[in-house]
């Protein structure tokens, strides 16, 4: 199916230039729901960030993120290592050394051992602690806080049907919770995505099997 769509048209392949400032103050927004916080930083650098990374309310002047706003903190793969998350527990997989140190850097993962213990980024292995998702993690790639209804009727790791208008239904497994633009990760039970081993897929097509 090599002419399905880009589903994360917004991400590059390494993350847009910044400066720390601007970076701090975007990812404070994270947290406040998208809204630039004053206090963070100057006006100066507020008023240097982009109008399409954060748009100016007219009558405020507060500025807000966009979505191009928040993809520009994250590149691709850092963007997909979030998103694949394990929604219940926040375990993060398969990420390397460099982005683990800059996940974390940025509050995005936090390394933990099974018995509660916090390590930082360059001695998780002494404790033998893994990242998980911090909240603004959560917040930057709209994965709920607490499982949502769907997480009760379709949990993670049960099996559905995906049921595409015009399509033949096809069985998947449930790899997340629905994310804030509707969709949800699914991986395939059948052998026609050999390039895309998981789909993100709207929720509303997903029916129990």
């Amino acid at each position: 199916m090599s002419d399905l769509p880009d589903p994360y048209p917004l991400h590059s392949l390494t993350i847009t230039k910044m400066t720390p400032g601007q970076r701090k103050a975007m990812l404070a927004g994270v947290d406040d729901g998208g809204r630039l916080p004053d206090d963070v930083v100057t006006a100066r650098v507020l008023a240097s960030i982009p109008q399409e990374w954060a748009r100016t309310d007219k009558k405020t002047g507060t500025r807000f993120l966009t979505p191009k706003g928040q993809a520009a903190l994250l590149p691709l793969d850092r963007y997909l290592h979030l998103r694949r998350a394990n929604p219940e527990t926040g375990a993060v997989y398969g990420l390397n050394h460099y982005d683990g140190q800059a996940l974390h850097r940025d509050g995005l993962v936090i390394f933990q051992s099974t018995d509660g213990r916090i390590a930082g980024p360059t001695d998780y292995w002494k404790i033998n602690a893994h990242p998980y998702l911090t909240e603004r993690a959560r917040k930057l790639i709209g994965m709920p806080l607490t499982p949502p209804p769907f997480a009760t009727r379709l949990p993670v790791g049960s099996h559905a049907m995906w049921m595409k208008e015009g399509e033949s239904p096809q069985p998947v497994q449930i790899k997340s919770w629905p994310f804030a633009d509707g969709t949800v990760r699914v991986h395939p039970l059948t052998g026609h995505w050999v390039k895309y081993p998981e789909n993100d897929v709207p929720a509303t097509e997903l029916h129990p099997h």
